[in-house]
């Protein structure tokens, strides 16, 4: 081979090398022209990673660009190829949007081939609480609830509107170590943009509010205030035309069901959101009711309009109640999750005492109340819970099977005026259920504690109407 023909070879050669490494050097400057977003993001309301949150950063300057990741659950993300230039970055999270809580976007610089670092944090309960109640120092075990009302008929805000809170609150007697129950009630007036703001209610236990207007009053709507974050929103809404005038509000019972054009579907879901099927369904003092079908599937209509409370039942389900904001004329969507009610079938019992070691303890330590145990309910040969409770002084039992009610043979002062005392019905350690949601040869244990007389303290806010601690059979 000529020298010619070795330098036509050689230079062919060095082509294609040269060709390759252009191939791989290509991708190898692209990326490295790109830059990262990397960083944490601390839920200090709940001391715990933020679930389901997310960052998003978006390049305002041409041409623009935008990524997002998800928080993992170390509390980190990482968003790659970020094209270099300045970014508006934006943390998001379930928590923040039910407390209508948007933090502002923070501006960052993006630089090729580098990692650029941005922490965010959920604020504090201390924080949410000083926004919520600006001025205010709440004491411990207290937060706030906020909203706002509207006109269910016009969609409009209502000022003037009334938001009234009642709450039982426990104490103890350092001297006898008798247990005291009082009710706490509230009342704040919403501004011109139909706002309110309800502060130094109890945190982690239940309050019962209840929107009044023009003489009128809507229905009672329970909620809870997490200590964690002290603070909790819940809008509600009133239509003049489908509420209860004040004075009969309280006994809604006994009042005629409330009507409308109002309407909502929805799924009722078990465990692993699995539909449940023949699930009884109604909106509490509306008339009427559904029983799901066989995909979990309901369906009601003539409902009045306003917030209003969906109920569901189910035996071997506990009790489901949460808040529906109907309208006039639409069809609204709204699915419920149950919680079931743990019984194991075919459990050789072996030491009763280890199964049951707060039913004993109280048994020993408690001279008030009355104490069930396999045996002695058996005896009763109840064909309800309720039954066993029926013949108790102190008690007064209304209705059969799922629509049972146990309260207090005298009545108390409620939102509105008098209305019946009902017990708190414990299943489990679940507070306020259905005493019928357990079949009586599931029960393993019973305490009963008349109105009056002092039940444990975890369960003794509601003592005055009497409270009901039943234990499933269990291993």
């Amino acid at each position: 081979m000529t020298n010619r023909s070795h330098a036509h070879a050689a230079a062919r050669r060095w082509s294609l090398a040269l060709a390759a490494l252009a191939l791989v050097a290509g991708p190898v400057r692209a990326q490295s022209a790109m830059g990262r977003l990397e960083g944490t993001v601390t839920d200090s309301a709940h001391a715990r990673w933020p679930e389901g949150a997310s960052v998003l950063a978006v390049r305002a300057a041409p041409p623009a660009y935008s990524g997002g990741a998800s928080v993992d659950n170390r509390g980190r993300y990482r968003i790659d190829s970020l094209p270099p230039g300045a970014y508006m970055v934006q943390f998001a999270s379930p928590f923040l949007d039910s407390l209508e809580i948007t933090l502002p976007p923070r501006e960052v610089t993006i630089e090729a081939g580098r990692a650029t670092r941005a922490d965010f944090a959920i604020p504090s309960g201390r924080t949410l609480r000083a926004g919520a109640c600006p001025g205010l120092a709440l004491a411990a075990g207290t937060g706030a609830v906020v909203g706002r009302v509207l006109d269910a008929d016009s969609e409009t805000p209502l000022a003037d509107a009334r938001v009234a809170v009642v709450w039982n609150e426990t104490t103890l007697d350092r001297k006898t170590l008798r247990t005291q129950t009082a009710e706490r009630s509230g009342a704040v007036t919403t501004d011109s943009l139909g706002r309110y703001r309800l502060c130094g209610v109890p945190t982690d236990d239940w309050v019962v509010l209840q929107v009044q207007r023009g003489g009128r009053a809507g229905t009672d709507v329970r909620v809870l205030v997490p200590d964690s974050a002290g603070v909790a929103v819940r809008h509600l809404s009133i239509s003049t035309t489908a509420s209860r005038p004040i004075a009969v509000a309280a006994d809604s019972a006994s009042s005629a069901p409330l009507a409308g054009t109002a309407s909502v579907t929805g799924v009722v879901r078990g465990v692993g959101g699995l539909p449940v099927g023949e699930a009884q369904v109604r909106v509490l003092g509306a008339r009427g009711s559904a029983v799901s079908d066989a995909r979990g599937r309901f369906s009601l209509g003539d409902l009045p309009s306003g917030t209003q409370v969906l109920e569901v039942r189910r035996i071997g389900y506990l009790l489901a109640q949460q808040p529906v904001e109907l309208r006039g004329g639409r069809t609204v969507t709204q699915d419920v999750q149950l919680r079931r009610i743990v019984t194991l079938d075919s459990v050789r019992v072996l030491a009763q005492r280890s199964r049951y070691r707060e039913f004993d303890f109280n048994r020993k330590a408690n001279r008030f109340g009355k104490f069930f145990t396999i045996d002695s309910i058996e005896k009763r040969h109840p064909l309800f819970a309720s039954d066993i409770v029926r013949m108790l002084p102190g008690f007064q039992v209304t209705g059969f099977g799922l629509d049972a009610v146990v309260a207090s043979s005298r009545g108390v002062s409620s939102i509105g005026g008098p209305s019946r005392c009902e017990a708190n019905i414990v299943i489990d350690g679940m507070e306020n259920q259905e005493i019928n949601l357990i079949d009586p040869y599931d029960i393993g244990a019973m305490e009963i504690y008349r109105p009056g007389e002092p039940a444990p303290m975890q369960y003794s806010r509601g003592g005055k109407c009497g409270v009901i601690v039943i234990w499933s059979k269990r291993g």
